[in-house]
């Protein structure tokens, strides 16, 4: 760390956080020592401290955490800053705070951080979006810092930069500058990177289609628990024993589903119920189907809503219940699935 880097951070100080908390009347132990020295303005020992406390579980100790980071980061210490921004934006251990992040961030990116830069650029893309207006100013920023961030070595910020290239958000679209930002993010294990080249890859947009490249990237972004990616390569793999390239696609196509559906993705629940209901490739099962459909219509998933609604009409794998099959069909006709709004006006003529 440099001399001029502490400077900065050291004249940044009191900006960020107020008076720290007092011990209190803790136990004479190893980390209340720590902590007082922290307070003393060991700034090193406030780094030691918040990453004890950052280890344990609960909301009570992130608070401990980021106090003792906050306090480093005040004294001039640059990886409690780093340690600390995180924290800030996505509210752990107290609220979120995008400007205080915001300014830290800046600081961090102008003495040579390019996880600082990344930093900065994350905070004014999500501003530049509050509210359901777009600032394409800020946009554009975002998008230089991330670029800015991906040269300095933030292999999250070249996720980021090529995701915005490729989409011409913040500036001119240049998928094929793009492709290349995600793939070298996709190298350093950024999943969601990986994810975003798979669609690229799978619909030809930044070269020629190339669904053997679509289904490798889909399926490291799967194994790195992107739940949206799973979804996308068991359809790829459904597609495959569609097309007769061997009924073996199916089981691990319904394993992918199913990781969608326990990483949230409802569409991903939705096609696992449909497969398990119709027992594609895999043994029929009724009860599972039905409790996929259940669990994918909670995770906002239309068309699993209207799978629940369709097996309650009909008492497949669970009783028939016309009431609960009326308040599944209804779900699905908010959530924009039609046949959804179909099946609710049968109900109710019928009633």
């Amino acid at each position: 760390m440099t001399r001029n880097f502490l400077a900065i951070l050291l004249a940044f100080g009191a900006l960020a956080f107020g008076p720290p908390a007092q011990a209190g009347n803790a136990p004479d132990t190893e980390r209340s020592k720590i902590e007082r020295s922290c307070f003393d303005g060991n700034q090193n020992a406030c780094l030691s401290a918040g990453r004890i406390f950052a280890r344990l579980s609960g909301e009570e100790r992130a608070i401990k955490a980021r106090e003792m980071f906050a306090q480093g980061c005040d004294l001039g210490n640059a990886q409690a800053c780093h340690l600390l921004v995180p924290m800030l934006l996505e509210g752990r251990g107290g609220p979120q705070e995008l400007v205080i992040a915001a300014q830290i961030s800046g600081i961090l990116c102008e003495a040579g951080s390019g996880q600082g830069c990344s930093w900065q650029a994350n905070v004014l893309a999500r501003v530049a979006t509050l509210g359901g207006k777009i600032d394409p100013a800020k946009l554009t920023v975002a998008r230089k810092l991330y670029l800015q961030a991906c040269d300095m070595g933030a292999m999250d910020a070249c996720g980021q930069a090529g995701a915005l290239l490729a989409t011409g958000t913040g500036g001119p679209s240049d998928p094929k500058s793009g492709y290349t930002l995600l793939e070298r993010a996709c190298a350093a294990e950024q999943w969601q990177a990986c994810a975003n080249i798979g669609v690229m890859a799978r619909d030809g947009l930044a070269h020629d289609a190339d669904e053997a490249s679509a289904r490798r990237y889909l399926k490291m972004a799967c194994d790195g628990k992107i739940a949206t990616a799973c979804n996308d390569l068991g359809i790829m793999w459904m597609q495959l024993a569609d097309r007769g390239e061997g009924e073996s696609w199916r089981e691990p196509a319904l394993g992918a589903f199913t990781a969608a559906c326990d990483g949230l993705d409802g569409a991903g629940c939705s096609n696992a119920a449909r497969q398990l209901r119709e027992g594609r490739g895999v043994p029929q099962n009724l009860e599972g189907a039905y409790d996929l459909a259940l669990k994918g219509c909670n995770h906002k998933s239309g068309g699993a809503c209207f799978i629940a609604a369709d097996m309650r009409m009909a008492g497949e794998g669970v009783a028939l219940d016309r009431r609960i099959a009326a308040n599944l069909a209804r779900k699905a006709c908010d959530l924009g699935y039609a046949p959804g709004c179909g099946t609710l006006s049968g109900l109710s003529a019928s009633d």
